[in-house]
């Protein structure tokens, strides 16, 4: 009996000391996690937030804050803002990247970037696109994604619509995929009325002219259109990057291999192409974004054979990371596929569109 009360007695103490050491454990992990170097963001209202910097992008800071969900702050409400545990990617408006650190300034409105060649005072509003370098997977993509649906009892006819567009960025990279459709439902037939897919690889030899390698897939049965498989390569310029708006174009060749809806299917089409795009960003309330894209094809194939593609969007926030969008998009090919098709096609599209 003395023999086992000696033996209950050592469990006892053997386990205090392994709950001792576990205590000992969370203990020390929750003052490392304290410990952790934190950012902070001056508001010109006087109060200021501690968390963590995750991007800036066009204006709009996403935000990380210690015990809540990330927040948005347009650059405009910011004093000053301190990061200095972490190094970073900065573009300015003016076409300047930097890598660095960032602490508060006396003026307000503006931060001191500490790099390792100088450090300076730059105004906050002028900060394009930041991110930090170290394990910024993720931070590097943004995106959108749409969908609508319009239906009426009496023709029992629906069109369902998507348009996405996902980005990664990275110093001289930028690898966009964009998807959209339009879609036509009955009671006994699904129609895919028209399709347009792409890949779009920019490299940028400085911040703002950028060789272009790109892939596209589009489909438009108004056009008599059943399928267009499309390879090009090109070059641009980023000409406009401000907290307001963004612009670029590009020149080059495209290579086409195009079915219509009569299945006959072409030999490679070859196309010079240009392209717009306009971007327009207002955060103040209300809070919207207008954007313009025009790309315009001379064919080297086929004598006088001009087509052109474009789409022009409005998004008006309605709450966080949540706008409603309208789009009018128009397509016209002097040349269509068939010859009985139509030259010109246009139409809407409405939707809700989750920005990422």
């Amino acid at each position: 009996m003395t023999a086992f009360l000696i033996d209950y007695i050592h469990l006892l103490q053997h386990a205090k000391m392994k709950y001792a050491l576990l205590l000992l454990l969370i203990l020390a992990a929750a003052w490392l996690a304290a410990q952790q170097p934190r950012d902070t963001i001056y508001f010109k209202n006087g109060t200021m937030v501690i968390g963590k910097i995750k991007k800036i992008k066009l204006g709009v800071m996403t935000f990380d804050p210690d015990d809540a969900n990330d927040i948005t702050v347009q650059l405009k409400k910011l004093r000053t803002m301190a990061a200095q545990y972490r190094l970073y990617r900065v573009e300015s408006t003016s076409h300047i990247v930097y890598f660095g650190k960032i602490t508060t300034s006396d003026s307000n409105g503006y931060a001191t970037f500490m790099s390792e060649i100088d450090t300076t005072a730059h105004a906050i509003e002028n900060i394009s696109v930041l991110y930090p370098v170290k394990n910024a997977f993720f931070q590097r993509f943004s995106g959108q994604a749409s969908a609508g649906l319009d239906f009426t009892r009496s023709s029992g006819i629906g069109r369902i619509n998507y348009d996405s567009k996902i980005s990664y960025n990275t110093k001289n990279l930028e690898l966009t995929l964009a998807a959209s459709g339009i879609y036509t439902l009955t009671d006994s037939t699904f129609s895919r009325d028209r399709e347009d897919m792409s890949i779009k690889n920019n490299y940028y030899f400085n911040t703002t002219w950028f060789g272009t390698l790109l892939l596209k897939y589009q489909r438009n049965l108004e056009l008599g259109l059943l399928r267009r498989y499309q390879e090009g390569v090109g070059g641009g310029n980023k000409f406009i990057t401000n907290k307001n708006i963004y612009a670029w174009t590009r020149m080059g060749m495209v290579l086409n291999q195009e079915k219509n809806t009569e299945n006959t299917v072409t030999g490679t089409l070859a196309e010079l192409f240009g392209q717009l795009e306009f971007n327009f960003f207002k955060y103040t309330k209300p809070e919207i974004t207008f954007t313009i894209t025009e790309a315009f094809y001379y064919s080297l194939s086929q004598k006088d054979r001009i087509r052109n593609d474009a789409t022009t969007t409005l998004s008006y926030k309605i709450i966080k990371d949540l706008n409603l969008t309208a789009s009018v998009y128009s397509n016209f090919d002097n040349q269509p596929p068939n010859e009985e098709s139509r030259k010109f096609d246009f139409g809407t599209v409405f939707g809700i569109s989750y920005i990422f």
